[in-house]
Order: C-alpha cells, then structure tokens, then sequence
C-alpha cells in the first residue's frame, strides 16, 4: 500500500519516485532474510498503478474487483505477467452483497487467469459459512 495524501496523487507519484532507491533496498533486504515472498502494490489510482509497475519493484497488484468498481479491469488483461489480488469482492459500503448473491461476487472478482487470489473481510458469520461452502463447492477455481 502506498496511501500518502490520496488527493495530490502526483504528489504521491513524486515521492514514491524519490524514495525509490531506499524503497527498492528495503524490499531486496527483506526478500533476502525470507522476512516476506513478494510484494504487491496497493496503488489506489491507475495513474499511481502505471508508474509504481514501471520500476518492476511488484510481483503483483492488490484492487478493488466487482461488479460496479472496475477501474482496473484494462491493466488486468494489459499486464498479464503481473498476479492480481481482488479486494472488496463484496464492494465494501457499495453493499453489493444486498444486490447480488456471494456466489456471483466471488465469481466475478476471480473470473481471470490473472488474479491470483481474493482477498475477503466478513461481518457476519453467515457470510463465513457461505464462503466456506462456496470453497468446498468449487474445488478448481
């Protein structure tokens, strides 16, 4: 993740530019000590996502994917050596789990060779056990 003040985003890009380098040291060392497997990016913008995957810093990409955050969807199908990570299959404070099932959430946000995993939060424990069930029913993803 790389949050800075999400409302300058070339400020952001600049900095992540000028910290480079050190950014860059820091991830070699950790990879080196197996402190960490691999890093992926949180950019938030498309802009930010373009420069921070120019460095080749990233083994991935961490974003929002369902069906009404699809900001991302062009850089999945462009970028098909970097892994992908959904985020907030559910759509966070879209509640997208009122409009539509979890079954069909989940398989939107993983329907593409490129993204690796999803990643999910749940409020409630039916949503667990339908997560589980949605797993055991899909044995091959």
């Amino acid at each position: 993740m790389w949050r800075g003040n999400l409302s300058d985003d070339n400020k952001r890009i600049k900095n992540f530019i000028k910290d480079k380098k050190r950014i860059i040291k820091l991830f070699n060392s950790l990879l080196k000590e197996k402190k960490i497997c691999g890093i992926y990016v949180f950019p938030y913008t498309t802009k930010f996502l373009i420069e921070s995957i120019s460095f080749n810093i990233f083994d991935g990409v961490c974003i929002y994917r369902n069906p009404v955050e699809k900001n991302y969807e062009k850089f999945i199908k462009k970028f098909k050596k970097l892994k992908f990570l959904a985020i907030r299959p559910f759509g966070g404070k879209l509640k997208l789990n009122k409009k539509h099932k979890l079954n069909f959430l989940l398989n939107y946000s993983i329907n593409c060779k490129n993204i690796e995993n999803i990643i999910l939060t749940c409020s409630k424990k039916k949503q667990i056990r339908e997560i589980v069930s949605y797993c055991n029913d899909k044995k091959n993803f």
